[in-house]
């Protein structure tokens, strides 16, 4: 949808009804204040990722580890504590 253009003044007086266009309608508005555009307002971008509700089914279709790669990534993560933990007493000086 194209841009249309908008005062401020008239959003400053339409506030409500024009989020309400934005919303609903999906418009973007340029906003200008004299000759020049001083913001645009538009819907907000799709959201990406993945729905958190839908974690435990996609946990669930993943293949499952053998024994041999459970205890190799078991070791792996045990390697990365280690290498986290710090050397010495930090408070010694």
């Amino acid at each position: 949808m194209p841009h249309q253009i908008i005062s401020a003044t008239t959003l400053a007086r339409n506030f409500s009804e024009i989020l309400n266009r934005v919303r609903y309608q999906g418009v973007t508005l340029d906003v200008t204040r004299g000759s020049e555009v001083v913001a645009c307002i538009s819907p907000p971008s799709p959201t990406g990722g993945f729905p958190i509700s839908q974690l435990d089914r996609l946990l669930a279709s993943l293949p499952k580890l053998t024994a041999q790669e459970a205890a190799q990534f078991e070791a792996d993560i045990g390697a990365v504590v280690d290498r986290l933990k710090p050397e010495g007493d930090a408070w010694v000086s």
